[in-house]
């Protein structure tokens, strides 16, 4: 019997699930910081962003190319004769070697003459952070979360029904 798929969707999915841990401590992150005030030497919070990196272990191929070279690689008289190699990458890349945390330079400028770090017009410096967008970043990323630990799950229990059999 070949479990390989069985492994290959248990590190995708771990794959998936890691890669939202990512972006999760990233948008929590800005959220704690975004009524943050400038240090004494000035310098001001950075909104953070996860960004996927372009490298060796990320082509850029989509999702349909990725599953119509797997379809090749099957058989070669499937959609012509290519090589199982080709162009398929390292699918088990690690997150931290997928993302990177970059700073978005900017910031927000706010009226509010009694706040003490105020300048002498009454305006305060903030971090570029909207909460708003956070938490719709926070709950599109969770969902994700979940959806990869149902894959997960679901692959457990297909695991364990084909040994029973």
């Amino acid at each position: 019997m070949d479990t390989q798929g069985i492994f290959s969707a248990l590190r995708q999915t771990y794959t998936g699930i890691s890669s939202q841990m990512k972006r999760l401590e990233t948008i929590s992150e800005n959220i704690a910081n975004a009524e943050a005030l400038p240090d004494k030497n000035g310098k001001l919070y950075q909104k953070k962003v996860a960004i996927l990196k372009d490298g060796p272990n990320n082509d850029s191929k989509g999702f349909g190319a990725k599953m119509a070279l797997k379809l090749q690689g099957s058989n070669t008289k499937h959609l012509g004769s290519a090589s199982p190699s080709s162009g398929m990458g390292n699918t088990d890349a690690t997150p931290e070697n997928q993302y990177e945390v970059v700073e978005v330079q900017g910031e927000k400028v706010i009226h509010d003459p009694t706040h003490p770090r105020a300048d002498e017009h009454g305006y305060v410096k903030m971090p570029n952070v909207n909460v708003i967008e956070e938490m719709v970043d926070l709950m599109a990323t969770n969902r994700a979360y979940e959806a990869n630990i149902t894959v997960m799950t679901t692959t457990k229990t297909m695991a364990k029904r084909t040994f029973e059999i």
